[in-house]
């Protein structure tokens, strides 16, 4: 989007590209596709300064994130006269900042959105990330309570489990690893995963025919069987940490615990650290606040990984709740940049288990179409800020939140917001439904997003 412009150079190329019916192993089944009217007017064009990538879906611009998430869940197609090809870095599921010049900053990653980057596409690692497999671990302990009982983070926002090292190749794979601070969903029908993945190593170029299991297929948890990567999700505000090394060939993201031969789970090589759950900035924090009516559902994407908002943080009425924010330089990189967490924020009301799980355009304006994307992360690596963005999902352009968001917070600047009743965005005394809104945070400073009905 935007913050594409001022960041990147490249030569001038103009390529145009029609939608085509081409299966991918790796869609979702049972998924209704969402085919752009139009996918076009794909431009780098060449300047002193930068590349400026455009994408148009139904008249409305989309960022290359957004375009490469629906051709990794297979909701996108190209034609047969046009290849999708951009030496621009990606715009990423985890939202990431870079300056661009009229914003505070937010370099998109590969799956998602501007500032927010949900979901992207892969990366080849960053900085040398260890490969971590523990030898000699001890026989993991039982859990004390079943799966969907399981709640790991307390009152002030601490996990004790998630401190605890994964305790490599002695838990089966068809068991969830319960004690560990993972915490089992039922949303998926996966045996508690968000999301199961059996990619085809082609060697050094990567993962390619990303099968991604499709949910419903096996509540007892017998899908996550050797050679595939099960993916979990962490309490806010904690992240993922086990993800493999290599990344898919064409963008995609792969992530979770690995099933090896022996039928049992053990951390990725490309993991950063030996625990399932690590916290994330401690240079800034990033917290929601409801003063609705009714609750709202706020839902991460399993990046990397399927890149589906599987991952819910449902706020009550009155509730305060924080998410999970990396620090850039110490997170999963997306072909070397840097990535950000990203959200759907859908409208009040609606149920976790249809809000927290990918669906179709006949469902609403939930899930994968709730109306609004949040994206965070702290730029540690160049301008030791935090970044904040709140945008409308243009794949259902004009169906808007129906409540007002706003940032607020000390040390936060330019507290832009949302305003329900007009469906615009408003930042630095400008409104508009198109206008971005970014917010940069101070080092030690909290972002509180506040929802009301004014």
């Amino acid at each position: 989007m935007k913050l594409l412009a001022g960041i990147f150079a490249a030569a001038a190329l103009q390529v145009a590209a029609q939608p085509h019916r081409h299966a991918h192993r790796h869609a979702p089944q049972g998924v209704v596709k969402r085919e752009p009217d139009s996918v076009t007017n794909v431009v780098y064009v060449p300047g002193p300064v930068v590349t400026v990538v455009r994408y148009e879906l139904n008249g409305h611009e989309i960022s290359e994130a957004e375009v490469r998430q629906g051709i990794a869940n297979g909701t996108f197609t190209w034609g047969d006269d046009g290849v999708l090809s951009s030496s621009a870095p990606p715009v990423a599921e985890l939202a990431q900042a870079t300056p661009a010049p009229e914003e505070p900053e937010m370099q998109p990653q590969p799956n998602q959105d501007p500032v927010p980057s949900e979901a992207p596409p892969e990366n080849t690692q960053p900085v040398e990330t260890p490969s971590l497999t523990p030898s000699a671990q001890p026989e993991a302990a039982a859990p004390s309570s079943s799966p969907g009982s399981y709640q790991p983070v307390d009152q002030d926002g601490n996990c004790p489990d998630c401190d605890k090292p994964f305790p490599n190749g002695t838990i089966s794979c068809d068991s969830f690893p319960t004690g560990y601070g993972a915490v089992h969903l039922s949303n998926e029908g996966l045996g508690g995963w968000t999301g199961i993945q059996d990619p085809v190593d082609t060697g050094a170029n990567g993962f390619d025919n990303i099968m991604t299991v499709p949910k419903g297929s096996c509540d007892d948890g017998t899908c996550c069987t050797s050679g595939r990567f099960c993916s979990y999700a962490c309490p806010n505000p904690y992240l993922k940490m086990s993800f493999p090394r290599k990344q898919g060939a064409t963008g995609q993201s792969v992530g979770g615990l690995y099933c090896n031969n022996a039928g049992k789970l053990e951390m990725a090589d490309g993991s950063i650290g030996n625990t399932l759950c690590g916290k994330g900035s401690s240079h800034m924090k990033v917290k929601v606040q409801n003063k609705l009516s009714k609750p709202v559902s706020i839902c991460r994407t399993d990046y990397p990984g399927t890149e589906s908002e599987t991952i819910p943080l449902t706020v009550q009425p009155g509730q305060t709740g924080e998410l999970a924010n990396p620090d850039q330089s110490a997170y999963y990189f997306w072909q070397n940049a840097p990535t950000s967490a990203h959200y759907y924020i859908n409208k009040q009301g609606v149920p976790e288990s249809e809000a927290c799980t990918w669906n179709s355009q006949s469902n609403g304006a939930v899930g994968n179409w709730a109306p609004l994307i949040f994206g965070t992360s702290f730029d540690d690596l160049r301008q030791h800020m935090g970044y904040t963005s709140l945008k409308q999902n243009e794949l259902i352009w004009n169906d808007r939140a129906d409540f007002t968001a706003t940032f607020t917070g000390d040390g936060v600047t330019n507290p832009c917001k949302f305003v329900g009743s007009t469906g615009e965005f408003c930042s630095d005394g400008n409104c508009g439904h198109d206008v971005n809104c970014t917010a940069a945070v101070n080092d030690g400073s909290t972002l509180t997003l506040v929802f009301t009905d004014d």
